[in-house]
């Protein structure tokens, strides 16, 4: 039993999924109270209240931790986000995240499309449109604020930006009436009473201007308590997202301006909704969702760090390799091929067939890459291979 329990103690499934993968010996109902117990035991209680007044909570798991550390661990490089790459590269990315956060909620666009109007500051020719402008808005607003303390004015600012005339009901301030929030099968959650809203968002601000819980867990905490109260009568998923990025930048995640958090919501919109309503059905445990959204976050920045080192980084240091003038001809052509190469790693031999030399000149020129620090010589059994650095 104890090593059952150990097992989903660390992979942090709902009682539902758990029962399939049990031991015949080991019944759901004989199981699942111990592990329950052992959660509540290791777990954080967090501020913030359910519908019925019951404190949300949530396990600190290897796998958030593991998530989270991932996320540090590009902010611990301190890397300097300079130069005309860079500014394109943000460009396109706030255009990305104002397309994701559309398309989540049921915009039809192209991400091309969405680019062009927006660049050339066109009039939004129909709804979707008119929704990722929206978003562009509210992201230029966000960036625009980010030396400002979060209130619940900057929350309402966002859901105004992002309803405009893209919505049935145009934000104004917290709903007076009930929401409910649809699937394929129907309601698939009724949030809060609208009396109950004002509390809950005071109580969600504070917790965002006074906790001392690491930035990262917090924002994904701040995501979902946003979207599980529901303060408004529209925008609420691309009111969530654009708080959350906010967090994130003002915590000193500056890279997350250069890559779109939503692209991968969307791509995962299935587990994004099934870790929410796994929360739901939990007793008020947040894990599920907070072990589900950190882990988007870490692939996001998975899928950063490759784009900065094969196309940003890459390019920089093509031109340090240019300005230095210790490369020939060849070897800076080969230079730029190993560096737009994902996972790059070349022979003797593969250079010698693909610039037509004589093997002792092919290994002079990677010998040359390597002094000029792009390369390094690996051996691999007995023969040797070449690698870009993972550090350029």
């Amino acid at each position: 039993m104890e090593s059952l329990i150990a097992q989903f103690m660390e992979r942090y499934l709902p009682r539902q999924e758990i029962i399939h993968r049990l031991p015949v010996s080991v019944s759901i109902q004989q199981f699942w109270p111990e592990l329950e117990k052992e959660r509540c035991k290791r777990s954080q209680e967090l501020p913030l209240l359910d519908q019925d007044g019951k404190p949300f909570w949530f396990v600190l798991t290897g796998s958030i931790e593991k998530q989270c550390d991932a996320i540090a661990e590009l902010a611990r490089r301190d890397i300097a986000f300079t130069g005309p790459e860079f500014d394109t590269l943000f460009q396109d990315a706030v255009v990305d995240e104002a397309v994701y956060s559309s398309v989540i909620e049921g915009a039809f666009t192209s991400r091309e499309q969405a680019a062009d109007f927006i660049r050339q500051n066109k009039q939004p020719r129909n709804k979707s449109e008119q929704m990722v402008k929206n978003n562009y808005d509210a992201l230029t607003y966000v960036l625009e604020h980010l030396e400002d303390e979060i209130s619940e004015e900057t929350i309402l600012q966002i859901a105004k930006i992002v309803t405009r005339s893209a919505a049935e009901i145009q934000v104004t301030g917290y709903r007076d009436g009930a929401v409910y929030v649809t699937g394929r099968e129907g309601v698939v959650y009724t949030p809060p009473q609208a009396d109950a809203v004002p509390e809950m968002m005071s109580a969600l601000v504070a917790f965002i201007q006074k906790s001392e819980l690491h930035p990262l867990l917090k924002a994904c905490i701040a995501h979902f308590y946003f979207v599980y109260v529901h303060p408004f009568g529209d925008g609420n998923g691309r009111t969530a997202r654009a708080l959350s990025y906010m967090m994130l930048l003002q915590a000193g995640y500056d890279f997350f301006r250069y890559f779109s958090i939503s692209g991968i919501v969307a791509e995962e919109r299935g587990k994004y909704y099934r870790s929410m309503r796994n929360v739901e059905d939990s007793d008020g445990d947040m894990t599920y969702f907070i072990d589900a959204y950190s882990g988007m976050l870490a692939r996001t920045v998975a899928q950063m760090e490759h784009h900065l080192k094969y196309h940003v980084l890459a390019g920089q240091k093509l031109k340090e390799l240019e300005q230095n003038g210790t490369l020939n001809e060849r070897q800076l052509k080969g230079a730029k091929w190993l560096l737009e190469s994902s996972g790059s790693s070349v022979t003797v031999e593969n250079w010698r067939k693909k610039y037509k030399v004589v093997t002792e000149t092919a290994r002079r020129d990677l010998l040359a890459l390597c002094d000029a620090g792009l390369l390094v010589r690996e051996l691999d059994g007995r023969k040797a291979v070449f690698r870009v650095l993972r550090e350029l």
